[in-house]
């Protein structure tokens, strides 16, 4: 299993603040098990979070990236990770992205993805990664994502700084669906909301069910599903 991810609700003690994260491994989970019990570390001063989320979101996963490089010592090996991360502060929604996980807002019903799928096949990220001096192949991996924490021997091309949105939370949104690749490589965006929206009687199968249905679609790939949802399901007030 080479994904992980955390939980943090009412992070850094703040019934205000929560924070999610996925992180999806390749050659092999070290990049992934350290990121999620690390990441979360760079970020613990409510006032940071507060007077600049996406900077300091930016600024986790960087120490991240550098922290398990020094980390690291065995030569020739470079395992790596992609990384997605979700901070809820009030009523904001700041998503940060580095790879091809994937997060989608439901709004009044539709799907909205909140992430860009970081892959060569991108035109704006192949042109990042020809710029960085690298070819459009990602190095001799032949990696296709072009953004992930690890993966030091292909550096600089690889980044691990992630495009961050951010989002205004309304009434009208009702769940966030983060995943990693091996779910939205089979279910399309408007099929994971329509799923969820399904088995909400039953908030905590929803994860489950969307595995699930990657599976008995084709999906190889591990799959980690995390459902947040916005406004009150159930008895619930929040269910994670």
């Amino acid at each position: 299993m080479e994904d992980t991810h955390f939980l943090k609700p009412n992070f850094c003690n703040e019934n205000f603040i929560h924070f999610f994260g996925i992180f999806d491994g390749h050659r092999g989970g070290a990049a992934a098990e350290f990121s999620a019990k690390a990441l979360p570390g760079f970020l613990h001063h409510p006032a940071t979070i507060s007077n600049s989320p996406g900077d300091a979101l930016i600024e986790s996963f960087i120490k991240t990236d550098v922290a398990f490089s020094r980390k690291n010592t065995q030569k020739d090996w470079h395992p790596g990770c992609t990384a997605m991360a979700s901070l809820i502060v009030g009523n904001r929604l700041f998503v940060a992205n580095a790879g091809d996980c994937r997060t989608v807002l439901c709004r009044a019903g539709n799907a909205f993805p909140l992430t860009k799928d970081h892959t060569a096949s991108d035109p704006e990220e192949r042109e990042r990664v020809v710029n960085a001096g690298d070819t459009w192949r990602v190095g001799r991996a032949a990696l296709q994502v072009t953004r992930s924490i690890g993966d030091d021997d292909l550096k600089p091309a690889v980044t691990a700084e992630p495009e961050v949105t951010e989002t205004n939370l309304t009434e009208e949104d009702e769940f966030l669906v983060m995943a990693s690749d091996g779910l939205w490589d089979c279910v399309k965006n408007d099929d994971v909301v329509s799923i969820v929206r399904d088995t909400v009687k039953e908030p905590t199968m929803c994860s489950k069910r969307l595995a699930t249905e990657a599976a008995e679609r084709g999906s190889n790939d591990n799959i980690t599903v995390i459902v947040v949802f916005l406004r009150p399901v159930s008895t619930a007030e929040r269910v994670y």
